[in-house]
């Protein structure tokens, strides 16, 4: 369906959902944290958050999974959000 201005309704859902479950993930661990993410969801937090909101929801870093040699930073809270893989194996 669309609305008044042509907008498509379902992409706005699924926009604003995937918003509020990112926005209740980060506002679920309290204090500073980073925010470890592979490509799929790297991709998803930048439709739906720019770097500065996110900054201000306590996320001190965006990280990526694969960067290899990361800095250890025991200090901070980690909220993993990555896409689950299925081993070719298993298709």
């Amino acid at each position: 369906s669309t609305n008044n201005k042509g907008h498509n309704n379902n992409n706005m859902d699924v926009l604003k959902a995937t918003r509020h479950y990112i926005t209740k993930m980060v506002a679920d661990t309290a204090g500073m944290k980073v925010l470890l993410l592979d490509k799929d969801t790297t991709t998803i937090v930048s439709m739906v958050y720019s770097q500065s909101e996110i900054l201000q929801k306590e996320v001190y870093l965006i990280e990526r999974v694969d960067v290899p040699n990361r800095e250890p930073m025991s200090h901070l809270k980690c909220i993993a959000f990555v896409r689950p893989r299925i081993p070719f194996s298993l298709l």
